[in-house]
């Protein structure tokens, strides 16, 4: 395990945001399009190559709308400005917040009142919208995942807690705890769990020296009995023999009939597995995790978040980031703006904080 100075703690820092953030923006334009129309699209433009090893050319819906302030063109490599909003984004954000004014302290009635104070409804889906319309109605914090919500288990939570593990390097318990008040807002079972998950493997990411035993060591927020830690266990134990996206979306399509593509654990073992194409190649991580389709901008973000953890902002091509011109829009409320590099200052400002 790495003993982290503040330089060493920076890059990493800048990696895992960077390479959410990357990973997302690359996945968002062909999000949870199946396998065949995703390499039917990338096949029908002129010069994509696939899995794609930079932003996509063109995006499939170019003049949709996207998180009310957005475009699908935003996303493309000739057309991409700024990085354009996504919820994969923008939670990661809203947890910035919400540790700038809770600090350790942040409790689940918080994480509700910021949603009701910066999330517009529209901009929400599965569990969080139930949940949003839940707390509007006068439904308590505790009790808001539970009315009406059919999508307990799917993928919403864990898109929302990397920013936990970011301020707790090597402290997967503390980042796990923290995970668990914004998480339990929205949803209980292998949803609860991914979020535990996956705040761990960051934390371990940034300290770690084998990310293959960080994997596994992360499963010590879970409980052994539960599904996740089950199905988990054994994405870890077959990722040496996933050797393309191709056979990952094929194995996950055939072991998980019926699961919904936005369910936490079908969603969760392509992670993995992404993770592990990319633990010396950042962007084959990122490549691979969207080009396995399923929820492919959340997996993406995700892989690139533990990536880029492990690797620091030296292991990411420029070309991942430099097209933002360092500015983040963003659809919550009374916010029409992030910096990247006011981001990044102030989640290291949370991180001294906290030691």
């Amino acid at each position: 395990m790495k003993t982290l100075d503040d330089v060493t703690y920076l890059s990493k820092l800048k990696g895992a945001i960077v390479g959410r953030f990357a990973g997302c923006a690359l996945g968002a334009p062909v999000e949870l399009m199946s396998q065949e129309a995703l390499i039917a699209f990338a096949n029908s433009i002129e010069g994509q190559e696939f899995p794609p090893t930079n932003y996509f050319l063109q995006a499939p819906n170019p003049d949709s709308p996207r998180y009310l302030v957005g475009k699908g063109r935003q996303f493309t490599r000739h057309e991409m400005a700024f990085l354009p909003p996504d919820d994969d984004i923008m939670y990661t954000l809203l947890s910035l917040l919400m540790m700038e004014k809770h600090g350790r302290n942040l409790q689940v009635s918080d994480v509700a009142q910021f949603w009701l104070k910066y999330l517009p409804v529209e901009c929400t889906y599965t569990a969080e919208r139930t949940t949003l319309n839940n707390l509007m109605n006068g439904v308590s914090p505790q009790e808001a995942a539970i009315v009406n919500n059919l999508e307990l288990d799917y993928i919403g939570a864990a898109i929302r807690i990397d920013g936990y593990g970011y301020v707790f390097p090597g402290n997967p318990h503390e980042a796990a705890r923290m995970a668990y008040q914004d998480a339990i807002l929205s949803h209980r079972k292998e949803g609860l769990h991914s979020a535990l998950y996956f705040s761990a493997l960051i934390s371990l990411a940034f300290t770690s020296d084998d990310l293959d035993q960080a994997m596994v060591d992360a499963l010590d927020v879970i409980p052994n009995e539960s599904k996740f830690y089950q199905e988990i266990s054994w994405a870890i134990s077959v990722k040496d023999t996933i050797h393309d996206y191709v056979t990952a979306n094929a194995i996950v399509t055939k072991r998980y009939p019926g699961m919904s593509w936005v369910h936490a654990i079908n969603n969760a073992v392509l992670t993995i597995w992404g993770i592990n194409f990319g633990k010396h190649d950042f962007e084959k991580g990122i490549s691979q995790a969207v080009a396995m389709a399923y929820d492919n901008d959340c997996t993406g973000a995700t892989v690139g978040s533990v990536l880029g953890a492990y690797l620091g902002i030296e292991a990411i091509d420029s070309k991942w980031y430099k097209p933002w011109h360092n500015t983040i829009r963003s659809y919550l409320k009374g916010i029409p703006e992030f910096q990247l590099d006011d981001v990044i200052e102030r989640f290291f400002r949370l991180y001294q904080q906290f030691q």
